[in-house]
């Protein structure tokens, strides 16, 4: 590898955007995916001059419209938002503040946000309906659990009726987007959906957060949108002409922007991004280099120079070689590497690094007797084996650092294992499950070390290593200073591979896996895609996602409900997306049967969010007999057809939902739990059903409360059966027949806004109950619910048995699974 240098610049052309023609520059950092520039216009790199300013100033001629609010107000602006508007509209409040050498526009959410303000057409001088408004964005979080859309509002024609772009903001980055929308009376289409990295800054401070610049173009009836000057993508509409009003619609995030301008759309912004695009970047010093592909493009659309710095060279080293950056991880400490734009010196993007100590062998010994798991030397040990060592009393993990299993034959890295930044992958046939993952925990005592799925191989020795400062604790009286190769902590993997068509996990003794994964990569891996599989999972705790796909007919027994716990958290902070945040993923598969066992995603609502125990994402069966999923938000995710008999759900925001044919849940419980956040209501369904199917049934079972994971509980009158989507895409289809309903459901049990599909339920669609009771099997008074009753007719018709509820199954075919 080369020496690193101070500060890098890639020749690419010589030209620079002309000055009508670059974007509204940055100030801070952000990141997008991107292609490379064009390697055959590079040269080789040399020293840059000092950086120019990176505080715009609205220029005075060129431009539409500016404002940089570099006068201390929003006079340019009308603010419809405010702490005293009346409910339902929005609450926030707007305030222009410093920020460093600059002024900045911010927006801190209330309760409800909407069509926040517009710029004062008095101060708009726009030739045509064909424009562009771009400005940069800074999100912040806040306690928003529903849609986070943070858009630039044009040819707004009346309340509810424009175009927009813009960002959809997520607790995970890998949830994020940039999109177009279209708002027809309120209700939000958005035809243009591309995923981009988009971070929150920290709530009630200006610290922290990235600034993004997104552009709006509108040229007759194309709208494209731009994402730090690179066009992601386009939509042709004609509902919404002539220039109308320009503006800001949030629901509902806090923000702040700045920069905001107006201009011709013949001039094109220029582009600076990054791949990945991740703006942290954690790595373990002396491994292996973070190598980065930058795209630069001039607002003529030719290649652009761009410069990369290390604030401190001494940790990272940076080395260009043609269109790539390859970043160092040298020695231990932190710091941002910076590149910036030739064209426009304040249009820049950061990647914040964390670099941890580099691997020493500790030469520290102990007696590891009755202390670690392997035990010293043991034996055909499994090769999806967790490791342990068990201190003296509670110990503690360190900020930083790994574990490494080396092979003992010569002394080889098998597996790095680090406290910060995990990843894992599980296995398929076809694909791979990769989830940021916890590695390395605390378990009462002891440490417990997971390596990573598939890495230790049969018949093979290893020896465990940990870096000092991993943990931090005592071990027979002395602290525990790592251990390495003189620790002597030694094992051996068994050669013996498992076989057959009914499998054992155990934490201990005799088994064949001794993780839940383990024995479904099996099943998947060396088993037909039909054949029956039994999975006998022994009472313990395990803790670890999961993951089956294309695989039929697979049963996931426990030893008892009660014992046998799985659990993990994961959510939607952690692993964005429907696929990304459920504990158990699982995709394209028939009949499988979840029974004896508990489920639980361990996150608390306030922490991470949606958090579903499963995603069943097929479109045939699901069978749950005497099992628990546990969660608080979106504990079920579930589509095609699915029977929970004498099972029990719980959770408390829109914790069962999906898009089901069916889903019946039969004898069973329905528990809503108190709330870890401290929020005081929420909901049990969220249905997305096609037309006319049976939906979501609920056959003689009951709807309980209890304690939820920190004690809170649920009071009266707090939670409604279900609340819609708001979309006449799909259908609200939940059924509750013979239905048991604790004090906590609302009078009115259900929750009207937004309007459901349909707004008036029918015998076949909608909101529908059947002899719905207290708890005590009194009859309760349905009279002024929004729902359908069926009839005595209806319900013997359609839903009084598993077999009629799951007729539609196989075209007609039926199903009528037993206990």
């Amino acid at each position: 590898m080369n020496q690193p240098k101070w500060l890098y610049v890639l020749l690419l052309s010589s030209a620079l955007a002309a000055c009508g023609g670059s974007s509204s520059p940055e100030n801070g950092s952000s990141s997008s995916s991107s292609s490379s520039s064009n390697p055959a216009s590079s040269s080789s790199a040399s020293a840059s001059s000092e950086p120019a300013s990176t505080v715009f100033v609205c220029p005075e001629s060129g431009l539409y419209f500016c404002d940089d609010f570099s006068d201390g107000t929003a006079d340019q602006w009308v603010l419809q938002s405010s702490p005293d508007n009346p409910e339902g509209e929005p609450n926030g409040t707007f305030d222009v503040v410093e920020d460093g050498d600059n002024h900045v526009l911010r927006f801190t959410a209330a309760s409800q946000g909407g069509e926040l303000a517009f710029i004062d057409v008095n101060a708009l001088e726009i030739p045509s309906e064909d424009y562009y408004v771009e400005a940069r964005i800074r999100p912040r979080e806040n306690s928003t659990t529903g849609n986070k859309f943070l858009y630039l509002v044009a040819r707004y024609h009346s309340e509810g009726n424009w175009y927009a772009a813009g960002l959809n903001v997520q607790n995970n980055t890998d949830s994020t987007k940039v999109e177009i929308a279209k708002s027809v009376d309120g209700t939000i289409d958005r035809p243009v959906q591309v995923g981009r990295e988009i971070v929150q800054g920290p709530r009630d401070t200006l610290e922290g957060g990235q600034w993004y610049t997104v552009r709006f173009e509108l040229i007759g009836d194309t709208l494209t949108v731009y994402f730090n000057g690179e066009n992601v993508g386009s939509h042709t509409d004609t509902d919404y002409t002539g220039i109308g009003d320009i503006g800001l619609f949030t629901a509902n995030k806090s923000f702040e922007i700045d920069d905001v301008v107006i201009g011709d759309p013949a001039n094109k912004p220029v582009q600076l991004t990054i791949d990945p695009a991740s703006n942290e970047w954690i790595a373990e010093a002396q491994t292996d280099d973070y190598v980065i592909d930058v795209t630069a493009v001039q607002s003529n659309g030719d290649p652009d120079t761009f410069s990369v710095e290390s604030s401190n060279t001494a940790v990272v080293g940076v080395d260009v070689q043609g269109n790539q950056v390859h970043l160092s991880p040298l020695a231990e400490g932190e710091a941002t590497v910076t590149f910036t734009s030739g064209s426009d010196a304040t249009l820049v993007r950061t990647i914040e690094a964390t670099i941890t100590p580099a691997f020493v062998q500790p030469t520290a010994v102990y007696d590891l007797a009755e202390r670690v798991v392997p035990a010293v030397g043991a034996t055909d040990i499994l090769r999806d084996t967790r490791i342990k060592l068990t201190f003296d009393d509670v110990p503690t993990l360190g900020a930083a650092g790994s574990a490494r299993i080396y092979r003992a034959s010569d002394d080889a890295v098998i597996d790095n294992i680090s406290v910060l930044g995990e990843q894992d992958s599980l296995q398929s046939a076809d694909r791979a499950r990769t989830l940021n993952t916890e590695q390395i925990w605390v378990e009462g005592n002891s440490v417990v070390i997971a390596p990573h799925y598939g890495v230790l191989e049969p018949g093979e020795t290893y020896y465990v290593a940990i870096a000092d400062g991993v943990i931090d604790g005592t071990l027979n009286g002395a602290e525990f200073e790592g251990l390495g190769k003189d620790a002597a902590w030694t094992f051996s993997t068994t050669a013996d591979a498992p076989s057959g068509n009914e499998l054992t996990v155990a934490e201990s003794g005799e088994a064949d896996f001794r993780t839940v994964q383990g024995a479904l990569s099996y099943a998947m891996l060396e088993l037909g895609k039909d054949d029956a599989v039994t999975v006998n999972v022994m009472n313990g705790t395990y803790r670890e996602p999961l993951y089956l796909r294309n695989k039929n007919n697979l049963t996931l027994r426990g030893e008892s409900r009660e014992n046998t716990r799985i659990e993990y958290r994961n959510n939607e902070q952690l692993n964005g997306g429907t696929s990304g945040r459920p504990l158990f993923l699982v995709e394209s598969a028939d009949m499988l049967v979840l029974e004896h066992l508990t489920i639980e995603n361990t996150t608390l609502i306030g922490d991470g969010g949606q958090a579903e125990t499963i995603y069943f994402n097929s479109s045939h069966r699901l069978v749950a007999k005497d099992a628990a999923f546990l969660s608080e938000q979106d504990t079920l995710l579930l589509k095609g057809y699915s029977w929970f008999y004498e099972s029990l759900v719980a959770g408390n925001v829109d914790y069962i939902w999906g898009y089901v044919e069916a889903a019946l849940f039969e004898n069973s419980e329905i528990r809503t739990v108190g709330r870890s956040d401290g929020g005081s209501g929420g909901y049990i369904l969220q249905a997305r059903t096609p037309d006319s199917v049976k939906g979501f049934v609920f056959l003689n079972s009951e709807l309980t409360r209890g304690e939820g994971p920190t004690g809170a509980n649920v009071a009266d009158n707090t939670f409604a059966l279900a609340r819609s989507g708001g979309s006449q895409d799909y259908f609200d289809n939940v059924v509750f027949i013979n239905t048991r309903m604790d004090d906590h459901i609302r009078s009115s049990a259900w929750h009207t806004d937004p309007t459901p599909n349909p707004a008036t339920a029918t015998a076949t669609n909608g909101w529908r109950e059947y002899n719905s009771m207290d708890i005590n099997g009194d009859p309760l008074d349905t009279s002024g619910w929004v729902s359908y009753s069926l009839t005595e007719e209806e319900y013997e018709a359609e839903f009084s048995t598993r077999e009629k509820i799951f007729s539609t199954f196989n075209n007609g075919e039926g199903w009528s699974p037993l206990p």
